[in-house]
Parts: structure tokens; sequence; C-alpha cells
């Protein structure tokens, strides 16, 4: 991983702290600079980190608990490889929650909310065609976030965000068999199913959406 430190004054919290280290491992997850299977060691994150193994150690152990990471006896903990099976599980929940986001969104949206959705859209097509691969899983991750916050579901929302889920999107893109161009321009027909404000055309446009994007990065 490239090198960095965190600041470790008094007065950050070792919470704050080890939720900023779990970032960092998911950042180079994400990049490709950790690879399935390669092991973390606790003292020498610490020592590149520049801070005591605490919270590296509570960053390590919430990563195992959520899936990303996983430990083997007398290896540790190492990048865990998604299985085919782990990824229809994760494309099984999105398709609910998403198609829930959509349904819900569609009688609330205005056409801010429509052009909104356009730009992060075109914005994603953008680094596409200059192949700037974690910019455009970036803005398709914030794509299903704006629809999620239009449906106005808090609740929806946390389940999202506890699930992960947008660092699924960002690490599994790259089993994806299309390219990221294709990828941007079919995120159009969702937009045009919310702009009917019909709740059941959006559900269904969102639910083909997620049941593609499965299918393709199952077959990978």
């Amino acid at each position: 991983m490239a090198n960095n430190e965190f600041e470790s004054a008094n007065g950050i919290n070792k919470t704050v702290l080890s939720d900023q280290v779990k970032q960092y491992i998911l950042d180079a997850i994400e990049r490709g600079e950790l690879q399935p299977g390669e092991r973390l060691v606790e003292s020498q994150l610490a020592r590149q980190l520049r801070i005591s193994q605490a919270p590296v150690r509570e960053a390590i152990r919430d990563l195992v608990s959520s899936g990303f990471l996983e430990r083997e006896p007398h290896k540790g903990a190492m990048v865990r490889l998604l299985t085919d099976k782990d990824m229809q599980e994760i494309y099984s929940v999105r398709a609910v929650l998403d198609a829930l986001a959509a349904e819900q969104a569609a009688p609330k949206v205005s056409e801010e909310d429509l052009q909104a959705l356009r730009n992060t859209v075109e914005k994603m097509l953008q680094m596409a065609k200059v192949g700037d691969y974690l910019a455009a899983a970036r803005y398709d991750w914030q794509f299903h976030i704006q629809i999620v916050a239009l449906s106005g579901n808090s609740l929806l929302r946390r389940i999202y965000d506890n699930l992960q889920l947008g660092q699924y999107i960002l690490i599994t893109m790259r089993r994806s068999s299309i390219s990221l161009e294709q990828l941007a321009a079919r995120h159009q027909a969702v937009i045009e199913a919310l702009a009917t404000r019909d709740p059941a055309i959006a559900r269904r446009a969102m639910l083909q959406h997620i049941v593609e994007l499965q299918k393709e990065r199952v077959e990978a």
C-alpha cells in the first residue's frame, strides 16, 4: 500500500481512528493495492500509519465481521476473495433495496432531482472515457445513493450504509464483463423510469438494472 500516516494527537478518539484505518484498507482493496489472499500484518500496518496497533486491530476485526477480510489459523487476517456465491448474495440484497428505493423515490422526484442524476451519470461517463475506473465507480455509487436519498426512507439509508454496499460496488465493478461506458449509459434507463413518476415502472427498471449487473459480475 502507498505510504501514509494518520494524525494521532491526543484529542482523536480511538474509534474515529479505527474507522480511518478501516477506510484506508478498503481504499487499498478498491485500488487493487491489496489483492485477495494478501495478508495484513497489524504491527506492519501500524508502523506504516504511525499509530498504535489498537485501532488497526479494531479496524481489521470490523472488516472481518463485514466480510471484506477473513482470518485463517496461524495466518492472521487476509483480503477475502469474493466467490460467485458471495456475489449472488450481495446482488440479491442490492436488488431488493435498490428496487424499493426507486419505487419510493418515483412519486417524489422533481425535474431538479432528475437533472442531478443525469449529471452524475455524465460524470461517470466522462471518467469511464478517460479510463479512471475508481472515479467512475464512485459516481456509480453516488447515483444509487442519490436515489436512496430521494426515497425519503431513512431506515433504508441506514441499512444501505450498515451493509457497506458502496464498498462492494467499488470492489466488484472490476468483475463486470461490460465496459464502464456501457455501464454508465445503462443508468439512463433508470432515470427515464423515474421520470414517469410511476412507482411500479421505476421499481422494474431498477430491478432489471441490478439483475443484469449480478449476471455479468458473477459470470465475468
